[in-house]
């Protein structure tokens, strides 16, 4: 009776798992996870930033430019961090197309400020980066 109980219970387990999930539903959960109260995406400035700082995180928000070679995420408090060098990173993609568009990106964070000609602020050491 008990291993009947015990495969029966098993089974209820092994039948609530789902398949792989498809590239759609990995990027709609990263930008679940990554708009959430509480992330860094939420940070209304540096200073809430500086808790993040020198870790691995993921950003949520619209994309900009400097100068067509740098990027700018632009957070939803209007914070902006500085993608250096983007335009390398993307090397071979068309990432102006993402332009103004609501993308996420993953990286290091620095809350120092960078001494680039037309930005003054954090900047994240790119990892990944994914669009619409």
């Amino acid at each position: 009776m008990r291993r009947l109980s015990i495969a029966l219970m098993l089974f209820a387990v092994a039948g609530c798992s789902s398949g792989p999930k498809s590239e759609d539903e990995q990027r709609a959960e990263v930008f679940m996870k990554a708009e959430a109260p509480g992330s860094p995406s939420y940070a209304a400035d540096v200073e809430q930033l500086e808790a993040w700082s020198g870790r691995k995180i993921t950003l949520v928000g619209t994309l900009e430019h400097l100068n067509f070679k740098h990027g700018v995420i632009r957070l939803a408090s209007g914070l902006k961090v500085f993608l250096p060098h983007f335009h390398h990173f993307m090397e071979g993609f068309d990432w102006f197309k993402y332009i103004g568009q609501k993308c996420w990106v993953k990286g290091v964070l620095h809350t120092y400020t960078k001494n680039i000609e037309g930005f003054r602020g954090p900047s994240l050491e790119l990892i990944d980066f994914s669009g619409p």
